[in-house]
């Protein structure tokens, strides 16, 4: 019991001192944060930068592009008729105004 009470009460006290030992960093007291700050004078960044995706497909390289590809084997498209809510009521059709409310 002793052995599991020594455990539990150390495992305790290292979680608590890294909680309470672990500062957060203050940004304001770095040399950015000073309004004399140049930003321009920072070096550029280097290495594991992104590119920039294109944004244009190449549709060559589709199946389509081949002269072999046959647009007449294709399926039609399935055709959905959207019917659009009116925008305007029949009140004269309304339960209050039979009983004249």
């Amino acid at each position: 019991m002793k052995l599991l009470t020594s455990l539990t009460l150390s495992a305790v006290l290292v979680f608590a001192s890294t909680f309470a030992l672990a500062e957060k960093p203050d940004f304001s007291k770095t040399a950015a944060a000073k309004a004399s700050y140049d930003f321009s004078k920072n070096k550029p960044a280097t290495g594991n930068q992104l590119m920039k995706p294109s944004t244009r497909h190449d549709f060559s390289k589709t199946a389509a592009a081949s002269s072999d590809y046959q647009f007449s084997k294709n399926t039609p498209a399935k055709l959905y008729k959207v019917n659009l809510p009116s925008t305007q009521h029949d009140f004269s059709k309304t339960s209050s105004l039979k009983q004249g409310c």
